[in-house]
């Protein structure tokens, strides 16, 4: 049984029709393949400064000033995407659509480095404060494989982690986005 009416679908199929006629799917296509290139190379990008973090100190907590180390400039890349789709556009929407693309990007990225890292590291890494908690899991599990208990362990939660992070670029999005669209200079035309 289908839920939706006919008069529903009609009515989607119109809407996309404006949409396409007007040249704004066209639009967002594009700041889309744009923010998810940037998020692509920005993925490389945090995620090598990451594991060269963890080169240079691998016993470093993940305190609230590391991550904002690491995550800042992120967050702030996001934004800045995110801001300058809205401008040029003058749609929030591009914003808000940017921030997603570039942030699923980046976080599609950094989470295949994290597991790299994980793995180069992971004897250094269990004598963190921060990973005793994973250690106590490990050893209550009885496996006798660490580094598959790890391994499965951040598997499991990257699905949450990619989706968490995506999210939040929309939100990110959006609101650079609308600050993007508030600061597009209008052009008045001028008498000749």
């Amino acid at each position: 049984m289908c839920i939706y009416s006919t008069d529903a679908w009609s009515t989607t199929r119109l809407n996309l029709r404006a949409l396409n006629a007007s040249g704004e799917i066209a639009v967002l296509r594009s700041v889309t393949g744009k923010s998810l290139s940037v998020g692509l190379i920005g993925g490389v990008f945090f995620g090598l400064a990451d594991l060269f973090l963890t080169w240079l100190r691998p016993l470093e907590d993940d305190s609230p000033s590391v991550l904002l180390r690491l995550y800042g400039p992120m967050f702030l890349l996001w934004m800045a995407i995110s801001f300058a789709a809205a401008r040029h556009t003058g749609r929030i929407r591009a914003g808000a659509i940017a921030g997603v693309a570039v942030a699923f990007g980046t976080f599609c990225i950094f989470v295949v480095i994290n597991f790299l890292r994980v793995n180069v590291f992971l004897d250094q890494l269990t004598g963190r404060p921060d990973w005793q908690n994973m250690m106590g899991r490990f050893r209550a599990s009885g496996s006798d494989n660490l580094r598959l208990f790890i391994n499965l362990d951040y598997l499991r939660g990257t699905p949450l982690k990619v989706g968490f992070f995506t999210a939040l670029g929309g939100i990110m999005g959006t609101i650079a986005g609308s600050v993007g669209r508030l600061s597009r200079r209008r052009h008045l035309p001028t008498a000749s």
